[in-house]
């Protein structure tokens, strides 16, 4: 027994001196891979110990550390798009190196040297994303009859690098700053604001196809409510931050549409190279290094790990975007995504990464990150018809009570400085230096300044100017959550200097739920009613156009009404987007500035004084899958990928009330975003409708009047006020944003990072012999203007239609248009063409 223990001891000390010995043999070498003219950190590049193949490569800074063996001689530092740098490895335990790479022209002509450039049939690297592409849809997850498993996802927001100075200015407010990540990015510290948590079920089935995605446990910082709106931020940053697929043809983030390196058309706008060959306890690997052929285009960089296995799946990913990317104020985007393959070969996504790095050219200033891990897979149990009931994402009634499931279940641990996160917002939330400092955001912001149950504003809307009222002052508010969320009122008081009216606006609405009225689905009754001078034309609205930049419109109308307007209307939305409202409007319209209704027929020569009328509405509404932006107890749509259709009917009751006039309106109006990969995007909006009846020409359709909050209004911009008047009409505008697809491709020009765009409008409507004043005896004349000239006209056989071009992002934040009107120029009146310049934010 004796004897054993001792050969044991030996043998156990012989195992450890010879697992040592190559470990006190080895050296260590660390340092960092540059930019030679930027000097900027290359993040992914690829470095190899020789001889042999051990290699590693740096992180998002350019960061690396390696092992090296006596036996190993040098090291080779290689990226994709620079020269390769081989360097001798000296016999110090501890090697400090600072790398930097040049610039090569890796074009695929310079793997041969011949007269005739190689064959891109022959090249192997596009033999395999060939492959890659063919096999996707077979790899992709929605392959797949069903799948379930669990996401744990989170995301952040906060400052990079925060500055001393900051601190010292910032007061109370610096304990803040006392504690910045600097282990999750090499080089960088982070000071998380904002931070996110979700515990999901996911659920997918092909035939018919199904997604589901269940919260069961949510946890996320709380801003004070009444200046910030924590579901906007939570439901901006998951718009901005939307999950990566490889395999979808585009990838969405920050509003943008950038290409995959496997998207069908990749090879005409990617350069492929084979890297190297990898071998793991998974299999063989190939590693493909990808670069744009234009690095201003919305393109990615980095390398794909690709499956030997015959699948020719993605096991890795690595994509960053170059700085030379047609983008505003972001200085990296980095993206890696981690798949593992299930008993079958089947690659799914275990852990995704996107770390976004906002500043000027050349600070970090703000950070935004979204990692998510997936787990549990089950690709065999029966997944029950009801899960799939409701809305695509839900969140339990009880997973923002039941965080204790998320502290169990997540996947790593949260940092120091992440577990700070939410103790620090609520320290913030109870500081009066804080709440001072989001009043006065708020109010810059928003335009309102929040009394708590109440907020004053819009602060555009103070003070205005028009023909009519002259100076015109107006006090207005509404009311908040914390006075309830169940009821809503906003309302104006307004006094025009010119015209000495007193005017006011109230509107109330009620839930009929017991939810917020703005709450999706929402269900509540409202009430408005509403004094006020307006654009004929214009419906009823808390905003009516009055706002100080809307006194320097272009075209100052003169002619306008005053209105007198009583609304009650009920809406009823459904969890599957579609909407029903039905509502009553007395509305009586009394003639102001120099508008006159002249009456025609046997009445000539006399004036109509005020049109009174009743109105019946219906409408029903379909906007599949539509979000929305929230602020205290409004909210504004989303616009995404989906469709939104709107159907309108309108009866005019005679009698009732002093109701003056019979119709019937029937309109129906539709609009889409379309993505359209590297062309940008385009926003189609259409609309057709059909008045039936006698009407005084204000009640028909005007084309350039809008109406608040309405996603179908159609702009024009040469139209004056009241050029056009129909019963019958179509009208359709397109709106086409580039991105900087063409301009990028012009030498010099690309470097201004300009985006061009182009608009196209029109408008063709027709008027019955009913309703056309120099026919019928039953409505009133066109109006003049001062030199005798008709003001509103009838469409002939010819559309009225205007064309428009323009580059945005001029210096960053300017567009300049021209536009131009196609048709309908012979008139005096009326503006041929014109430049437009107006201020626009994007990324």
């Amino acid at each position: 027994m004796i004897y054993n223990k001792k050969l044991d001891y030996i043998l156990f000390v012989g195992f450890l001196l010879l697992m040592t010995c190559p470990a006190l043999g080895q050296l260590t070498i660390k340092g960092r891979v540059v930019d030679k003219n930027t000097g900027h950190g290359i993040p992914r590049a690829t470095i190899v110990l020789a001889p042999g193949n051990l290699g590693t490569s740096t992180d998002t800074s350019g960061n690396f550390a390696i092992l090296a063996n006596q036996n190993q001689t040098s090291i080779q530092f290689r990226a994709m798009g620079y020269t390769a740098v081989n360097l001798p490895i000296t016999k110090d335990s501890l090697q400090q190196l600072n790398v930097e790479l040049d610039y090569a022209d890796n074009m695929l002509e310079m793997v041969t040297i011949s007269k005739r450039s190689k064959s891109k049939k022959d090249d192997p690297a596009l033999e395999l994303i060939d492959l890659v592409i063919k096999h996707k849809k077979d790899n992709r997850l929605r392959s797949l009859n069903q799948v379930q498993f669990e996401e744990y996802e989170k995301v952040q927001f906060g400052l990079v690098d925060p500055r001393k100075a900051m601190e010292k200015r910032m007061g109370k407010l610096k304990f803040i700053f006392k504690n910045l990540d600097t282990a999750s990015i090499k080089g960088k510290a982070l000071l998380p604001m904002y931070m996110e948590e979700n515990l999901s079920d996911v659920y997918s089935q092909t035939d018919p196809s199904k997604y589901k995605k269940l919260i069961k446990s949510h946890k996320k910082t709380e801003f004070d409510p009444r200046y910030i709106n924590n579901a906007n931020i939570q439901q901006y940053l998951n718009y901005q931050f939307r999950p990566v697929d490889i395999y979808d043809p585009s990838i969405f983030i920050i509003n943008k549409l950038f290409l995959s390196p496997i998207a069908d058309e990749a090879k005409l706008f990617y350069r492929f190279y084979i890297q190297d060959t990898i071998q793991t306890v998974d299999g063989t690997f190939v590693e493909l290094a990808f670069e744009p052929k234009n690095k201003q285009d919305l393109l990615f960089s980095g390398t794909l790990q690709v499956t030997t296995d015959g699948r020719y799946a993605v096991r890795q990913a690595e994509l960053t975007v170059g700085k030379e990317a047609n983008l505003n104020w972001i200085n990296d985007i980095l993206i890696s995504l981690h798949y593992d393959p299930n008993a079958d070969g089947f690659m799914f996504l275990r852990k995704s990464d996107l770390l976004i790095l906002f500043g000027g050219r050349k600070d970090d200033a703000l950070f935004g990150r979204r990692v998510a891990f997936n787990s549990k897979w089950d690709f065999k149990s029966q997944i029950p018809a009801k899960v799939f009931e409701g809305a695509p994402t839900e969140m339990l009634a009880s997973a923002s009570q039941d965080t204790a499931i998320l502290e169990r279940q997540r996947p790593i641990p949260l940092n120091k400085i992440e577990q700070t996160v939410y103790s620090n917002t609520d320290s913030l939330n109870n500081m009066k230096s804080f709440k001072r400092l989001m009043a006065i955001g708020y109010l810059l912001a928003q335009g309102f300044h929040n009394a708590g149950p109440v907020e004053f504003g819009p602060l555009e809307y103070t003070y205005s100017f028009n023909e009519v009222e002259g100076n015109r002052i107006r006090f207005g508010g509404r009311t908040t959550g914390q006075l309830s969320e169940k009821v809503y009122m906003e309302g104006y008081l307004a006094y025009g200097v010119k015209d000495k009216q007193m005017k006011y606006y109230l509107r109330s609405a009620f839930s009929l739920n017991n939810k917020s009225v703005t709450t999706f689905p929402a269900h509540y009754l409202e009430g408005t009613v509403q004094h006020d001078v307006m654009e004929p034309g214009r419906g009823i609205g808390f905003k009516k156009g009055d706002s100080f930049f809307a006194s320097f419109s272009g075209t100052k109308p003169e002619k306008f009404l005053f209105n007198d307007a009583y609304k009650l209307n009920h809406v009823w939305e459904f969890g599957n987007h579609i909407s029903v409202s039905t509502g009553f409007t007395y509305f009586k319209r009394e003639t102001a500035g120099t508008l006159v209704f002249s009456k025609t027929g046997i009445h000539a020569g006399e004036t109509l004084p005020r049109i009174v009328t009743n109105d019946v509405e219906m409408q029903l509404r379909w906007a599949p899958n539509e979000n929305f932006y929230y602020r205290n107890l409004t909210r504004t749509p989303i616009i995404d990928k989906y469709p939104v259709f709107t159907l309108q009917y309108n009866q005019g009751v005679k009698g009732f009330l002093g109701g003056e006039y019979n119709y019937s309106a029937l309109r129906f109006a539709a609009s889409k975003r379309l993505f359209l990969n590297q062309l940008g995007t385009a926003d189609l909006t259409m609309g057709v409708g059909k008045i039936w009846g006698a009407l005084p020409y204000p009640l028909l359709e005007i084309p350039n009047v809008q109406i608040e909050q309405d996603r179908h209004t159609v702009d024009y911009f040469m139209m004056n006020s009241m050029e056009f008047a129909a019963d019958r009409y179509v009208k359709f505008a397109i709106d086409h944003r580039l991105q900087g697809f063409l301009l990028n491709k012009i030498p010099l020009i690309k470097k201004l990072k300009w985006r061009e765009l182009w608009r196209l409008r029109m408008f063709y409507g027709d008027l019955s012999a009913r309703n056309n004043p120099y026919i019928s005896n039953e409505v009133v004349y066109f109006d003049k203007d001062d030199d005798g000239r008709i003001v509103t006209r009838t469409i002939d056989q010819t559309p009225y239609m205007e064309a428009t071009v323009g580059v945005e992002n001029v210096l960053r934040f300017f567009t300049v248009e021209y536009v131009k009107r196609l048709s309908y120029r012979e008139y005096d009146n009326v503006r041929r063409e014109k430049v437009r310049l107006t201020v626009h934010f994007n990324f």
